[in-house]
């Protein structure tokens, strides 16, 4: 998993981080006082993954914005588009990404929207996601 800055993007920058849904993530005994690898991704390694997509993604999020339009979510029969309310950024990751299965999201934030390249096991391709701002 990729770390990121607090830095958020301008309308000529962007930055670009990697995600996934299974990491390296470590369990701790207190008994034992030992470290032991877990398979799953959550807890600490979860809440990294979120607060590091959060820092790069705040910008998107206004008073007058929690609805977000995604276009090209990858199925196993092509694409689909649609909208959907995301109050948090572990609400938009999770609503830009697969449940019950594995994926890899390669994502660039821009100023005004992001882009990702998103791989699980009923296809890939490139999904952009644009905030719909609210009057």
């Amino acid at each position: 998993m990729n770390k990121t800055t607090t830095t958020i993007p301008t309308e000529n920058g962007t930055y670009t981080a990697t995600y996934q849904n299974t990491c390296s993530c470590q369990y701790h005994d207190a008994e034992a006082d030992e470290y032991y690898p877990t398979d799953d991704c959550y807890g600490d390694c979860w809440t990294d993954t979120v607060c590091d997509f959060e820092e790069i993604t705040k910008h998107l999020f206004t008073e007058n914005n929690q609805e977000f339009r995604i276009e090209g979510f990858p199925v196993w029969y092509g694409t689909i588009d649609g909208t959907f309310h995301a109050r948090t950024a572990e609400k938009l990751l999770e609503s830009i990404t697969p449940d019950r299965t594995e994926w890899h999201l390669e994502v660039t934030v821009h100023a005004t929207h992001l882009t990702g390249k998103l791989s699980h096991h009923d296809g890939s391709g490139t999904i952009t996601v644009t905030p719909i701002t609210q009057e």
